[in-house]
C-alpha cells in the first residue's frame, strides 16, 4: 500500500475539478474505466502468458543493496491485475497457439506496467474517494479503506520463512496431516513442494537464459579489450566481434521471447521435481488452480480494485493442454493455509485443526515473550473466577466468585504484567473487501471480544491484587504495577489495527487501556530485532498510549515499530494535564508547552527498507552484509540498562524501560549520573549522591538516585543510607517507583540496586522520615545535572 503514496500530491491533481468526495470518486471511476479499456485492448495481440510473466519480471527487481529502497512501481499486485484481465479475457493460452506465433510482447510491456499501475492507483483513489464520501454515515469508512486497499496492493505481508514455519506447525501433526489428505488428497508439505517447484522451475530457465547473455556478453566485452590493447589486430578481430555482438542481441531476444512456452509446467514436470506421485500433484493443481469464470476483463478487473482477488486462493492459471502458470511468487504461501481451513470446514473435519490452531497460536506467542523475559513467570490456559453480574447478592471478594473466565497467557515480569489473548480467527473475504457489516462483525470478534476477555482479567489484577484459579489455589500479583495487553491473531491486519484511534471512534476498541493489536508475524519480526527487555516494555507504552494512536498513523505495525526504534513514537505530554495530575512536579513551562504545540499528525510510510535489507542477507539472497535495525540509544545509559538486567533485582525491568524513555538528554544525564559520583568521591573520599525526578502521570513517576561507594567497606552502611533516602523521597512526591544505584567509585559499575514500588498514600512514618531528611521540594530541585569532569571513570 506504502508505494501507492509515492507521487499520490501530484496524482491528485487531476481531481482539482471536484467539489466533493462523491464528484473525486466518480472522477476516478471513469479514468479507471478509460485506463482499463486502454489495458484490454493493448494485451488482446499478445500471447496472454507471456504478458504476465513478462509484467511479473519486470515487478520482480532483485533485492536491493542495503541504504536502497525498493522500486515503488514494482507492485506485485499489478501482475494479478494483468492476470485477471487477461484470464477474463475468454482467450485461453492454448486457444492462442503457440508464443511463438504471436507477436513479441516484450516490445509492449512497459505500456503494460504504466497501465496497470494507472489502474491501481486510479482504484484506489475511487476507494478513498469513495470512502470519505460515505464517512459522514459510516464510523469504519477510514478502516475499511484500510482494510480494501490493503487487499488490493500489499502482498508478502509475512516475511516467507515464517509463513513456512506456522505453516508447517499449524498443519504438520498427525492428526491433522491425516484430515488435510482426507479432505484434499495431501498435506501442507505436499502443496508447498509443488507450489514451490513452480518458482524454482521458472527461476531455473531464467537463469538459464540470463546466464545465456552474461556468457556472451564476456565474450563481446573480451573482443572489445583485446582490440583496445592492441593484442590481436583489428582485421582478424572485426568478424568475432561483430558475431560475438550479434550473439548478445540474439541472447537478449531469446531471454525475452516467448516465456509462457519455458515456464508453464504440466503434472509430470512437477512430479518429476517434486518427487510425489504425479496424481498428488494433480490433485495439488485441481486446488490451487483458478477455474474458468464468464466475467469480462473489465468486469474481473474491477472487482479486484475493489478488495476481491479471484486468484487470492487459486494463484495458478491453467491453460488447455493442462499445464498451469503461477502468477507470481507472493501469492502461493499466503494462499495454502486459507484453502486448508475452508476445505477442512467443508469436510467436517474442522475441529483437530482448529484446537490445535488456538494452542499454537498461544504458545507461539507466549515463547517470543519468553525469549526476552527468560525469568517471568508464564501462566498459559488458565481459569479464573470473576463476580457474577447476574448473582443475587454482590460478589465483593474473591472467594466468593463463581463466573469462570479463561486467560490465553499471563506473563508476570518484575512489577509487570502482559496480557496476551489470542485469536485465531480470519477476516471474512467481504470484510477484506470492505463490507461495512462484515468487517465491523469480524473485527468484533478479532478485537472487541479480545479487549474484553483482557479487560475482565486486568480488573482482577489491579483490583484484587491476584487470581483465584479454578483448583482454588491463589495467584498472587500484589507486585504488580503496570499491566499491558497483547492481542495477538493469525491474520495480518495491516491497514486496519494500525488505525487504533477509528477502531477507538467506531466504538470497536476502549478509549483507555487499549490492547496492542498484533499479527503473529510482526511479533515474530519484533522479537527478532528486539535487544533488551525495557525495548518491548517501553514500546507497548508508547503503542497502546491514546494520544500516539491519533498522532501516528501507518498502514504497517512493522513501520510503527522501525520508528519507534529510530527515536519516534513519542507524543509530548499535555503540560497543563501534567501539573493537574502532578502539581507536586510544579507549574508547566513555556518550554513544555512549545513542544505540546508543535505536536503534529504524522503519516509513515515505509520503514522498513533497512529489516528487508538486512532479512534479505540473513536469507542469503544476497551476499551484501547489513546490519540488524537497532533502538537508537545513548550509549552509556544501555550500558546502564545491560547493567541492572544482569543483577536482575526487583524492578529491573521497570526501571530499565524508564531509562530508555527519556529523552535524548535525559538519557545522557542518566549515562553520566554515575561519573559524576564517582569524581566527587575521588576528590574527597566520601560517599555522594544526584537524584533525577520525572513523570509525565501519576503511573510513570519516578525518583531515580545515584550514591557512590568510595570503597567496598562502606557498602552496607551507603545502602542502609540510600534506602531511607529513596523511600523519604519517594514518599515526599508520591511516586509510583524509586530506584537506587550503588556504584562502585574506582570502577564506575553499578554494584548493587535498590527499588521501592510500593503505592503511593499516606504514611505517618514516612512523613516522620521525610521532615527529619530536611528533603527539598521538587519544584526547587535543579533539572538537570552538572557535566562530568573530564577524568570521569571508564563504565
Amino acid at each position: 500500500m506504502r508505494e501507492l503514496l509515492a507521487g499520490s500530491v501530484e496524482r491528485l491533481g487531476r481531481y482539482r475539478h471536484c467539489r466533493t468526495a462523491r464528484e473525486g470518486a466518480d472522477a476516478a471511476r471513469a479514468l479507471l474505466e478509460e485506463s482499463l479499456d486502454e489495458l484490454v485492448s493493448l494485451t488482446a495481440p499478445y500471447h496472454s502468458w507471456d504478458v504476465v510473466e513478462l509484467l511479473r519480471l519486470r515487478c520482480t527487481p532483485p533485492a536491493p543493496a542495503a541504504g536502497q529502497g525498493p522500486d515503488p512501481e514494482a507492485i506485485a499486485a499489478l501482475v494479478e491485475l494483468v492476470a485477471v484481465v487477461v484470464a477474463g479475457s475468454g482467450r485461453s493460452a492454448a486457444a492462442q497457439g503457440t508464443a511463438a506465433e504471436a507477436p513479441l510482447a516484450a516490445t509492449v510491456i512497459d505500456h503494460v506496467h504504466r497501465l496497470a499501475l494507472d489502474c491501481l492507483h486510479r482504484g484506489s483513489e475511487a476507494v478513498a474517494f469513495q470512502a470519505a464520501a460515505e464517512a459522514a454515515e459510516d464510523v469504519l469508512a477510514r478502516v475499511r479503506v484500510g482494510a480494501t486497499l490493503r487487499e488490493m496492493t500489499v502482498r508478502n505481508q509475512v516475511y516467507p520463512h515464517m509463513l513456512r514455519d506456522t505453516l508447517q506447525a499449524l498443519f504438520g501433526t498427525p492428526e491433522v496431516e491425516a484430515d488435510c489428505r482426507a479432505a484434499l488428497g495431501f498435506t501442507v508439505t505436499d502443496a508447498m513442494a509443488v507450489l514451490d517447484a513452480c518458482c524454482e522451475l521458472r527461476e531455473r530457465m531464467w537463469g538459464e537464459r540470463m546466464a545465456a547473455v552474461a556468457n556472451t556478453a564476456r565474450l563481446a566485452a573480451f573482443l572489445t579489450e583485446a582490440a583496445e590493447r592492441g593484442d590481436i589486430p583489428d582485421s582478424a578481430l572485426d568478424g568475432p566481434r561483430e558475431r560475438a555482438f550479434t550473439g548478445v542481441r540474439e541472447a537478449m531476444e531469446t531471454a525475452r521471447s516467448n516465456p509462457a512456452d519455458a515456464v508453464a509446467l504440466d503434472a509430470a514436470q512437477l512430479a518429476s521435481h517434486t518427487g510425489l506421485l504425479q496424481e498428488t500433484v494433480t490433485a495439488v493443481l485441481a486446488v490451487f488452480t483458478l477455474a474458468p469464470h464468464e466475467q469480462s476483463p473489465r468486469d474481473a478487473a474491477l472487482a479486484f480494485l475493489s478488495g476481491t482477488s479471484a486468484l487470492r486462493m487459486t494463484p495458478l492459471l491453467r491453460d488447455d493442454h493442462g499445464r498451469v502458470l503461477l502468477v507470481h511468487d507472493a501469492l502461493h504461501l499466503p494462499a495454502i493455509r486459507e484453502t486448508f481451513e475452508q476445505r477442512l470446514k467443508d469436510a467436517n473435519r474442522w475441529t483437530a485443526y482448529s484446537k490445535h490452531r488456538g494452542t499454537y497460536l498461544e504458545e507461539a506467542a507466549a515463547d517470543v515473550l519468553r525469549q526476552h523475559l527468560p525469568q517471568a513467570d508464564v501462566h498459559s490456559g488458565f481459569e479464573y473466577f470473576v463476580p457474577d453480574p447476574a448473582a443475587p447478592v454482590p460478589q465483593a471478594e474473591p472467594a466468593r466468585y463463581t463466573k469462570r473466565a479463561e486467560g490465553d497467557v499471563l506473563v508476570v515480569a518484575d512489577d509487570i504484567a502482559i496480557i496476551v489473548e489470542a485469536k485465531a480467527v480470519a477476516l471474512n473475504p467481504r470484510a477484506r473487501a470492505g463490507d461495512s457489516m462484515r468487517l465491523r462483525r469480524d473485527l468484533t470478534r478479532i478485537v472487541t471480544d479480545t479487549a474484553a476477555q483482557a479487560q475482565r482479567l486486568r480488573e482482577r489484577i489491579e483490583t484484587d491484587h491476584g487470581l483465584r484459579l479454578r483448583d482454588g489455589s491463589w495467584l498472587d500479583l500484589a507486585q504488580v504495577r503496570e499491566v499491558h495487553t497483547i492481542a495477538v491473531s493469525l491474520e495480518d491486519l495491516s491497514g486496519i489495527v494500525t488505525t487504533t484511534a477509528d477502531l477507538v471512534g467506531a466504538g470497536l476498541l476502549p478509549s483507555s487501556n487499549l490492547p496492542w493489536t498484533v499479527s503473529l508475524h510482526d511479533l515474530r519480526t519484533i522479537g527478532e530485532l528486539i535487544a533488551r527487555p525495557a525495548e518491548l516494555i517501553l514500546y507497548l507504552q508508547r503503542r497502546t498510549d491514546a494520544e500516539t494512536t491519533q498522532k501516528y498513523v501507518a498502514v504497517d505495525e512493522l513501520d510503527l515499530f522501525l520508528h519507534f526504534f529510530e527515536g519516534g513514537l513519542y507524543v509530548a505530554p499535555d503540560p497543563d494535564r501534567v501539573a493537574r495530575e502532578l502539581p507536586q512536579f510544579g507549574p508547566p513551562t513555556v518550554a513544555a508547552r512549545r513542544r505540546r504545540d508543535a505536536e503534529t499528525a504524522t503519516l509513515l510510510t515505509s520503514c522498513t527498507d533497512r529489516l528487508d535489507a538486512w532479512y534479505f542477507y540473513q536469507l542469503g539472497h544476497t551476499t551484501v552484509a547489513v546490519e540488524k535495525p537497532a533502538m537508537a540509544a545513548d550509549a552509556g545509559v544501555l550500558a546502564l540498562i545491560d547493567e541492572i538486567t544482569v543483577l536482575a533485582r526487583p524492578g529491573w525491568l521497570a526501571i530499565a524501560t524508564a531509562l530508555l524513555d527519556g529523552s535524548a538528554a535525559a538519557q545522557r544525564q542518566f549515562a553520566n549520573a554515575a561519573g559524576i559520583v564517582c569524581d566527587q568521591s575521588a576528590a574527597d573520599g566520601l560517599p555522594h549522591s544526584v537524584t533525577l525526578i520525572g513523570g509525565t502521570h501519576r503511573l510513570n513517576t519516578r525518583v531515580l538516585v545515584w550514591t557512590s561507594v568510595p570503597h567496598p567497606a562502606q557498602h552496607a552502611r551507603t545502602r542502609a543510607s540510600l534506602l531511607g533516602y529513596l523511600q523519604a523521597k519517594k514518599h515526599q512526591i508520591q511516586a509510583a517507583r524509586a530506584a537506587g544505584f550503588l556504584v562502585d567509585a574506582r570502577s564506575g559499575t553499578v554494584v548493587d540496586f535498590l527499588f521501592d514500588n510500593r503505592l503511593p498514600g499516606p504514611d505517618p512514618e514516612l512523613d516522620q522520615l521525610v521532615a527529619e531528611a530536611g528533603l527539598r521540594p521538587p519544584s526547587a530541585m535543579p533539572r538537570s545535572l552538572p557535566p562530568p569532569k573530564a577524568r570521569r571513570r571508564t563504565r
